[in-house]
């Protein structure tokens, strides 16, 4: 008999390998244990019996054994079973060979379980997750045998491995390193930062080396590692005939994909490809949407519940986030994974399309300046209507209930058995709670460990945030139309009834946005907003909160017509003197950073006042602000680099017909060799906006150099419209602050400044 040794500690990586799945794990000495499991994967095909040989004849070429054998297995819209097809892959590398082979035959529709990652599975399949602490029984010769897990996934309190972390980065430069064609790298550990600069690339692999076996990182972090840094060492390491020991396991290999870009939601995205490690971790700051949102504990809180690997959850969207978590729950239960969406939009009359077809409420705001209005926000809105009231896509429209649940629409829903979603979404909504109490009760006893509770509070706030979304996305492998619109349905419910109650009360309804709203009542107190979301809590059975007082607040008009306001645009003080800004200036991110300095010095003057008069009052002191601003831009002394714009690219450059800003700089990076796929970010600084002086626009910041200047006109008027945001409801729009300020619109000029000092690209 074998014997066995208990490592007591957390699972830290896993990863497919020849020995069926490689784990490493941790113990609270930092040690690390390489194990092994031979996990064999399935997948399922519903096709008739008589396809059984069939299949066998395809898979008979490949030199590993694969079983074919009948399983029952039910279907999750009609919650029946069905008798299908179980493939078991004793080879976890090549399950995806196998699935392609057996896809040049069959239609994608016959195929369940087949799309998804063995490590996910083989989470799925344990009921392990990310850095999962326990106790691992491990046999002599490295295969775990069996573990004891002294946590769940759902728990708040949960501890973290001692994790060692390098930096590996270009050394800090204005120009992004996907634009350089030199590299300066650094290397950063143990609070020391070493500059691998030798020009023999050949010497630099070796000193990296020499870092990484010094170090023995857990975690490297770097800046576009994924789509520049690694590919380029690798490149270098391979070029030279050396080994670079970026892998904790020399007998694996990297995992790569490629970059992408794709539209969703109304606009074009680009991913980087990603490049992941063998028993350590890569993570890429800039391939990250959560690293930048809630940094590594919101990451490892959503990896636990996911069941996702920590650096495939690091580099994965939401949506996938929420779909390893529905696709998990599924397993559990025996039910089949389609590997694409399968149910179609059920038929719908002219006259329920008119009732569907309609998204969240919103009430249009009273445009101008408004004094003591209060914010109530309605608590996880979405996901509560969903996890109360059911809303899955399973369970609308259900075969087995007849009623009319939903509201206006009448759609069914299911009384019998509770919903994918609702049931994957609960533990998310109780832990956020859960996490804000924690915060709050931390941050008032001057605990910093609210920070952490802060950050995984955050990430979980995108999980819920976007489920709504995903529920109706075309490509969700559990969504719905019709799931969608009950939601809908049941918001738009919920804050009619709001407005009622808030107007019985004598409150004025100044503006609402889907799950917010905005209210005033003359002398009213905290106690009164507070007495008014009590009952509104108690009549829709949703929270709401309310979110603060203003002492004023600003709902600015459309930049496309001084008559008609925005829902998503505002900026206001509250009582407790913190400031709240959406969709104005200093919020976007295609702002120039001069710009929203400007904005944002403005907005602080501002802030002394206590209402809509004292506002007036202080309109000389801003207005001189904003002209101190607008006289160095115009005397060509703003700082270049304070005037990049960064907007993302529509399409290739070449796919441009017009002769826009974002053309003539995509059309300059690809003549100069540097290719930008669509949904990527193109920095410039405009030289001149009509074209007339010079045909190119703008510059990319990569080929800019400082005598270029700028052009004058064109960033003075961005600067007064970003100051008639603020000051058009005192009369201030952009024809009288060129009168005020001085600066009436003379022919086109770009300022150069004296001092030229070459090119920002790297030769």
């Amino acid at each position: 008999m074998t014997p066995t040794t208990t490592i007591t500690g957390w699972l830290f990586d896993l990863y497919p390998s020849q020995r069926g799945m490689t784990l490493w794990l941790m113990d609270r000495e930092g040690r690390k244990y390489c194990c092994h499991d031979p996990f064999t994967p399935s997948f399922f095909l519903h096709v008739p019996e008589t396809e059984k040989e069939r299949i066998a004849a395809i898979l008979r070429p490949f030199p590993f054994r694969i079983d074919v054998e009948r399983a029952l297995q039910r279907e999750i819209y009609s919650d029946e079973e069905w008798n299908v097809l179980r493939v078991t892959v004793h080879d976890t590398m090549h399950v995806k060979g196998v699935v392609r082979r057996l896809a040049k035959h069959f239609p994608y529709f016959v195929f369940f379980n087949s799309d998804i990652m063995p490590q996910q599975l083989y989470l799925y399949h344990t009921g392990l997750f990310p850095l999962a602490y326990g106790e691992y029984a491990v046999g002599a010769d490295g295969r775990i045998t069996g573990w004891h897990l002294q946590e769940s996934a759902d728990d708040m309190d949960y501890g973290i491995p001692p994790l060692t972390t390098m930096t590996l980065k270009n050394r800090p430069d204005i120009v992004s390193p996907k634009y350089r064609r030199t590299y300066q790298l650094e290397v950063a550990y143990d609070g020391h930062t070493y500059a691998l600069e030798n020009e023999r690339p050949a010497e630099i692999v070796a000193a990296l080396n020499r870092h990484l076996h010094r170090c023995d990182p857990d975690i490297i972090m770097t800046e576009y590692g994924d789509a520049v840094l690694l590919p380029m060492l690798t490149r270098l390491a391979a070029h030279e005939g050396l080994p670079l020991d970026l892998n904790r396991d020399p007998a694996a290999g990297y995992i790569t994909t490629n970059e992408s870009s794709y539209f969703a939601y109304g606009k074009i995205v680009h991913k980087d490809g990603a490049f992941e490690l063998a028993g350590r971790w890569h993570l890429d700051t800039e391939n990250s949407f959560m690293m930048g949102e809630a940094s590594l504990d919101g990451v490892l809180e959503i990896a636990r519940l996911t069941q996702l690997p920590v650096q495939h959850q690091s580099r994965s969207t939401i949506g996938s986030a929420l779909s390893s978590m529905q696709l998990s729950w599924a397993y559990r239960h025996g039910y089949l994974i389609p590997a694409k969406k399968r149910e179609p939009e059920e038929f719908k009359s002219a006259s329920t399309l008119l009732l569907a077809d309609r998204g969240g409420l919103i009430f249009q705001p009273v445009m101008g300046y408004h004094e003591h209005i209060a914010e109530m926000d309605f608590v996880s809105m979405y996901p509560t209507i969903m996890v109360e009231h059911n809303v899955s896509p399973e369970t609308v429209n259900c075969r087995c209930c007849r009623n009319t649940a939903v509201p206006e629409i009448g759609y069914t829903i299911c009384e019998r058995r509770e919903g994918i979603v609702p049931a994957t979404l609960r533990p998310v909504v109780r832990k956020r709670a859960g996490y804000k109490k924690l915060k709050k009760s931390l941050k008032k006893a001057g605990d910093q460990r609210w920070v952490v509770y802060d950050r995984r509070q955050n990430a979980l706030k995108w999980m819920l945030v976007t489920c709504f979304g995903y529920l109706g996305y075309k490509n969700a492998r559990f969504g719905r139309i019709e799931a969608h619109e009950s939601v809908n349905a049941f918001s738009r419910e919920a804050i009619l009834r709001a407005k009622e109650i808030a107007e019985a009360q004598g409150f004025s309804f100044l503006h609402a946005i889907v799950d917010c709203m905005w209210v005033t009542r003359k002398g009213a107190t905290e106690a009164d907003y507070e007495a008014l979301a009590a009952a509104v809590r108690n009549d829709v059975g949703i929270d709401i909160s309310l979110e603060g007082t203003y002492t004023w607040l600003l709902f600015p008009a459309s930049k496309m017509d001084p008559n008609i306001p925005t829902a998503n645009r505002y900026v206001g003080w509250y009582e407790s003197n913190e400031i709240k800004i959406r969709g104005i200036e200093i919020r976007r991110r295609d702002t120039p950073v001069f710009v929203k300095r400007m904005q944002g010095e403005m907005l602080k003057i501002m802030g002394e006042a206590r209402n809509v008069a004292g506002l007036q009052g202080l309109l000389p002191a801003v207005l001189a602000k904003a002209g101190e601003f607008v006289a160095e831009l115009r005397g060509g002394k703003a700082d270049p680099l304070e005037l990049v714009i960064r907007r993302h690219l529509t399409r290739e450059a070449e796919e441009y017909t017009t002769n826009t800003v974002n053309a003539t700089a995509a059309k300059a990076l690809e003549e100069a060799g540097i290719h930008l796929q669509p949904g990527e970010a193109v920095e410039y600084i405009i030289v001149d906006m009509s074209g007339k002086k010079k045909p190119m626009k703008a510059l990319p910041l990569p080929l800019y150099a400082f005598d270029e200047g700028y052009d004058i006109e064109a960033y003075t008027t961005m600067a007064l419209q970003a100051v008639a945001t603020l000051l058009s409801p005192f009369g201030y729009d952009v024809p009288r602050l060129r009168e005020v300020l001085g600066c009436s619109p003379p022919p086109r000029q770009r300022a150069r400044p004296a001092t030229a000092q070459g090119s920002l690209f790297d030769p």
